[in-house]
């Protein structure tokens, strides 16, 4: 239900923070649909000078695919913003793996983009060379695939999920993503994955760094509990969720991490954040 704090508590919690990140999918984006809110809020956060950062699970699609579509939206320099699963996951693999690792692939051009610029062997065929199985979303899975990871998980290769999204608004539908592969091999297996993507902490400790600011003072815009809202308050920012096709209430006290508040959507955050602005 929206107005989990009254609305003098969402000002209060809103004129706490002086930056703010931000995800894509279900907030900014349904699809290829802009919501309602997201041009407007992009340029008050430009005209007020305020640092924002944008902190995707979208491995699907290459980086300059969604630099393109945030430049559309009025970013300036959308790649100094931007952190996606897929680099996130390259990046923490690259401070690990041995140069020139082989990591068997389940997912898209994005996620095997970035592990190739990071200097990783993908396949998607040799799972006996792969020293790690890597997934995402994968629109073009098959049950080869799914065999193939299961067995080069049970010979020993690191397990490594770049997210845990259960599922993706695609547009007018709510799809399967990458979470739904990761449980797949993670009961098939007996392995549990290790996530790299939200909420695990990495990209969160990335996106402080590059915004040089603190947590206590930084903000997480996102649409899923488990995920956005889970991943924020572990790295101790203030977590604000906005309803979507995949939230579309929100219950309190299911046992999950609480937002510190709760909008209709984007457009329900952007005028409190004025409303906020106003006050400060």
């Amino acid at each position: 239900m929206p107005g989990s704090a009254r609305p003098a508590q969402r000002l209060h919690h809103l004129q706490q923070i002086d930056a703010l990140i931000i995800d894509i999918d279900g907030v900014l984006y349904e699809g290829g649909r802009v919501l309602p809110g997201a041009v407007e809020l992009i340029a008050h956060l430009n005209q007020h000078d305020t640092p924002y950062l944008f902190l995707s699970n979208n491995t699907t699609y290459p980086f300059q695919h969604h630099v393109e579509k945030l430049s559309r939206l009025g970013v300036p320099n959308p790649q100094e913003v931007l952190l996606t699963a897929a680099r996130i996951t390259a990046q923490v693999l690259a401070a690990e793996a041995e140069p020139g690792a082989c990591c068997f692939v389940i997912g898209e051009s994005g996620l095997i983009e970035a592990l190739q610029q990071s200097g990783f062997v993908v396949t998607q065929s040799n799972y006996q060379a792969a020293s790690y199985v890597v997934i995402g979303m994968d629109r073009q899975l098959t049950y080869e695939k799914l065999k193939s990871a299961a067995l080069a998980i049970r010979a020993g290769a690191y397990f490594i999920s770049s997210n845990p999204d259960p599922s993706y608004p695609d547009g007018e539908q709510v799809v399967p993503a990458s979470g739904a592969v990761q449980a797949a091999l993670e009961v098939s297996t007996g392995v549990r994955a290790r996530v790299t993507g939200k909420p695990a902490l990495p990209g969160f400790q990335m996106a402080l760094e590059r915004l040089g600011s603190e947590a206590s003072r930084t903000g997480m815009l996102g649409d899923q509990p488990e995920i956005d809202i889970q991943g924020a308050v572990n790295a101790g920012l203030r977590a604000f969720l906005v309803l979507s096709s995949l939230t579309p209430c929100y219950h309190p006290g299911n046992g999950a991490a609480q937002p510190s508040a709760v909008f209709e959507n984007v457009q329900d955050f952007y005028q409190h954040w004025m409303k906020s602005d106003i006050d400060r």
